[in-house]
């Protein structure tokens, strides 16, 4: 199930994966992994629950402009390879399409290794460049969303953008 983490504990939980995934796991430093953007009143942390534990997280911000950023995608390493990390993306889509009610944008920076993860979602890369960010190579992705399309796509022809 995936839904917004509104609860403070529920938040706590999300910090705690993202923790063990990005400072544990990648070596980031914490004071990188936790920002200020994490209590932006901008923000939306999600949250991927299997049989009431949280396993993957995300978070969306700038929901105030007219691009959105999906960031901080982290799966429990004991549930990678199960399909949670698409169908969280697919959640966190849903959520801003809920919340916005528009044409919209997203943008990411993804870890270069998955960039064929998100171009499978319907991503494409903005530029050709590869930059570092916090140790680990990345690159810029953006997927436009729009009223119609989405419409047409679960109206007409059954499916989901």
């Amino acid at each position: 199930m995936i839904r917004i983490l509104e609860s403070e504990k529920d938040r706590s939980l999300g910090f705690k994966l993202r923790t063990e995934v990005f400072v544990n796991e990648q070596n980031v430093p914490k004071e990188l992994e936790l920002d200020e953007k994490d209590n932006s009143e901008h923000t939306i942390h999600i949250g991927y629950f299997k049989d009431d534990k949280l396993i993957g997280v995300a978070r969306l911000i700038d929901m105030d402009k007219d691009i959105i950023h999906i960031g901080r995608v982290a799966i429990d390493k004991n549930h990678r390879g199960e399909g949670i990390g698409y169908k969280l993306i697919l959640g966190c889509e849903d959520i801003a399409k809920k919340v916005l009610n528009k044409d919209f944008t997203i943008e990411l920076g993804a870890q270069l290794y998955a960039e064929n993860f998100y171009k499978k979602l319907g991503y494409n890369r903005v530029n050709n460049n590869i930059y570092i960010e916090a140790g680990i190579e990345h690159i810029d992705m953006r997927k436009t969303i729009t009223k119609l399309i989405n419409y047409i796509l679960e109206n007409i022809m059954g499916k989901r953008n």
